[in-house]
């Protein structure tokens, strides 16, 4: 619609400084003709009278003018006629061709404005979708640990894994990601004690599903990002992984590289767990993707979902751990 009333608009200017321009070039020609015939010719012709011999009037007979009056009246006759005329003919197109482009840009202003409304309609409209989602998600979270905590032999990785799956396609909604994105979303859990402690995956969904079966690998304390996480106890957003200062903050170790690293974590949230008063660190949730700027902070942009999406899935998993603890207490 927006670029049907453009290519309206851009029609209308082209018809109209056509139509100008043939006018233009109508009206030089008539005033070329008018300044040979009428101005230039007259004044010929009124100085080859001028130029004659005797009088303009006779001195004897009936008639009125002598051929050199005749000349010079003519003549002086068709540089006022050639006046007049040109008068009339005055070119006023290159105002009209000017107010014309005026009202133009006049308009053009008003569409922009107007796609400019109809942007952030859509981009409101968006949100509320995604805000709608991130709501279904909660709900369909707390419905799938209900049902986990009613089989006595339910394991936190048995309830994470139908957690996340059954209310999959709301949190993936709620965060934005694109059909051709690849994306992972993964649960942590802190286990072992002391220095043997570990972060092991016990929950995962995937772009690519068959890939969710791949050996997790496990991260020690300060190691990478959801080592990082755990050790700060703080959220860890990467905007851009491909950033030099980000490599060099949260190093991975050799062993534990992957070739893909580089490519499929461009952007990162690790989410702590926390659990009791203290608070204890139970695991991480973590979310990544391969597009730059996926997850950032922005504290004060109200519309910037993703992130809080994540953090939204880590208080439902401390919920479901405080769940679990106090029934195995």
């Amino acid at each position: 619609m927006m670029r049907e009333a453009r290519t309206s608009l851009r029609d209308h200017r082209d018809q109209l400084m056509s139509t100008g321009l043939a006018w233009v070039r109508q009206a030089r020609r008539f005033q070329a003709g008018i300044n040979v015939v009428c101005v230039m010719g007259g004044a010929a012709l009124a100085g080859v009278g001028g130029a004659m011999e005797g009088g303009l009037a006779p001195t004897s007979g009936n008639g009125l003018v002598t051929l050199k009056g005749l000349c010079v009246w003519l003549g002086v006759g068709l540089v006022f006629l050639g006046g007049v005329l040109l008068l009339l003919l005055r070119d006023e197109a290159p105002e009209l061709l000017a107010r014309a482009a005026a009202l133009e840009g006049e308009a053009q202003k008003y569409l922009d404005e107007r796609d400019g409304l109809l942007v952030r309609l859509e981009s409101s409209a968006t949100l509320d979708r995604k805000r709608l989602a991130l709501i279904d998600a909660n709900r369909t979270m707390r419905e799938a640990l209900e049902q986990a905590l009613l089989v006595a032999e339910a394991t936190p990785s048995e309830a994470s894994n139908l957690m996340l799956q059954t209310a999959l396609r709301f949190i993936t909604a709620s965060i934005g990601f694109d059909a051709d994105e690849e994306w992972a979303i993964s649960v942590f859990q802190v286990q072992g004690e002391g220095e043997e402690a570990l972060l092991r995956r016990i929950a995962a969904a995937r772009a690519d599903r068959l890939s969710e079966q791949n050996d997790p690998r496990s991260w020690k304390r300060n190691e990478a990002y959801v080592g990082a996480a755990w050790h700060s106890a703080r959220d860890l957003i990467i905007e851009d992984s491909s950033d030099p200062q980000v490599a060099q903050d949260y190093p991975v170790p050799q062993s534990k590289k992957r070739d893909y690293d580089t490519d499929r974590y461009r952007s990162m949230a690790a989410i702590p767990v926390r659990l009791g008063p203290e608070p204890r660190i139970w695991g991480v949730v973590a979310a990544s993707s391969n597009r730059v700027g996926r997850f950032r902070r922005d504290p004060n942009n109200r519309q910037v979902q993703t992130v809080d999406t994540v953090r939204a899935m880590a208080r439902m998993i401390a919920l479901m751990a405080a769940a679990f603890e106090r029934s195995e207490g």
